[in-house]
């Protein structure tokens, strides 16, 4: 953990103390081999926690009523915490905002149903500060997870949103224009990337997080644009790239392809968001964790995540974690190439590389290595650290370090945790 992230939870005398004992360790022939021996400590060691842990404990057991209680929520807080500290981590990663919605009072997105049952419905007490207290009580950070475009999955219904909502708003108003706020795509609903006022309502609810509570991180994951397919040129947000394209021709300016046009909108986003964060306090981390299939991720008809940007030049994030969720003998992306391509292709050593690692596959069928070899978590773990490059590891996701079939693949990777 951070010095920085630590000592905002300890008075300055405190840290002064331990700062004295750390330099005399360190200036000792013991010290330095303690030092060493402590190294793995350094590693950024993570559990994501997500909207969907949350869901399959909404209905509560006793009245079988969906929604948390503050007592019933505190509770599920504390022995969550309490088991991610027993997993020998050093982080949780939690989902604040995973539809456009809030996990804490918010002037800009509607209570999130996850918590209360109900979107747009008030629980009654504050999620969010209760998480971060109760993840520095146990000396663990906590970075709020937020999926910035998503509005819906498997539904383009704005009725089965709060009336509250900004996306029911902007597409039951009046003006015509507002509906561009929000797209329908693919069944689902987005926020569009391309908007001002979009950028704008995300970066709010981004500031009243880091101003309002104690959080070391904030956290973006793979959800940018949606894949558009062959014909990207002329679907989503195409409407606006034409009216940039006429505005550039009049303005006598050149006009970039509309994959580059759209990169642009999220490195936007991405470049104000750490903008906004370090305003507020230099010591939160930004991060992003995208797919981890790379040449995915550079084609020109989806996600216009510009990882090489993200990782060459200052500006924009503190860490990127790639979610590698492959074994070492996938035949399109295996974990140990494809690794050390993400390594590579990190050229600004201020950004740190954190691997995304697909808890949830231990012995699954999805490959034959994921079914027949336990240890191919903690192997997975030993290449990172083999590299020297490899900064941590986020683990998706909280519930399945307590699965029956991936037990035994999660307890050979607690041995080298």
């Amino acid at each position: 953990m951070k010095i920085t992230g630590f000592a905002k939870r300890f008075p300055l005398k405190t840290v002064t103390i331990w700062l004295l004992i750390l330099s005399f360790l360190i200036a000792s022939p013991a010290g330095i081999a303690f030092a060493k021996e402590d190294n793995s400590e350094d590693e950024f060691k993570a559990v994501w926690i997500s909207y969907l842990e949350f869901n399959d404990r909404l209905k509560d057991p006793k009245t079988g009523k969906k929604g948390f209680t503050e007592k019933r929520f505190q509770e599920m807080i504390d022995e969550m915490f309490d088991n991610v500290v027993d997993l020998n981590m050093n982080a949780v990663v939690v989902h604040v905002r995973p539809f456009g919605d809030a996990m804490y009072p918010s002037d800009y997105f509607p209570w999130s149903k996850y918590i209360s049952g109900t979107q747009g419905k008030d629980p009654g007490f504050d999620p969010l500060k209760y998480m971060v207290e109760a993840a520095h009580d146990r000396n663990l950070e906590f970075h709020a997870w937020i999926n910035p475009y998503r509005v819906t999955s498997g539904t383009t219904d704005v009725n089965t949103l709060s009336k509250d909502n900004q996306a029911r708003k902007w597409r039951t108003n009046k003006s015509k224009r507002d509906d561009r706020y929000v797209l329908s795509f693919g069944g689902s609903l987005y926020y569009n990337p391309s908007e001002v006022w979009v950028q704008s309502l995300i970066r709010s609810g981004i500031e009243e997080i880091v101003e309002n509570y104690d959080v070391d991180g904030i956290h973006f994951d793979d959800y940018f644009y949606p894949t558009l397919g062959s014909n990207y040129k002329k679907n989503f947000d195409y409407k606006e790239y034409n009216e940039h394209y006429d505005w550039c021709k009049e303005n006598k300016v050149k006009v970039k392809p509309i994959a580059d046009w759209r990169r642009d909108n999220v490195n936007r986003l991405v470049k104000k968001t750490y903008e906004l964060i370090k305003d507020i306090d230099e010591s939160v981390q930004f991060g992003i964790s995208p797919g981890g299939f790379l040449d995915y991720l550079l084609m020109d008809d989806r996600y216009y995540s510009d990882i090489e940007t993200w990782l060459s030049k200052p500006g924009y994030v503190d860490y990127i974690a790639p979610q590698l969720y492959w074994s070492f003998d996938h035949a399109t992306f295996p974990y140990d190439k494809t690794l050390d391509r993400w390594l590579k292709m990190r050229t600004n050593t201020d950004v740190k590389v954190y691997v995304g690692i697909a808890t949830y596959r231990a012995g699954s069928t999805l490959e034959k290595a994921w079914k027949n070899d336990p240890k191919l978590l903690s192997k997975q773990i030993e290449y990172g650290r083999d590299t020297g490059l490899v900064d941590g590891y986020l683990f998706f996701r909280y519930d399945f370090f307590y699965k029956k079939a991936t037990k035994s693949g999660v307890d050979y990777l607690l041995k080298i945790l």
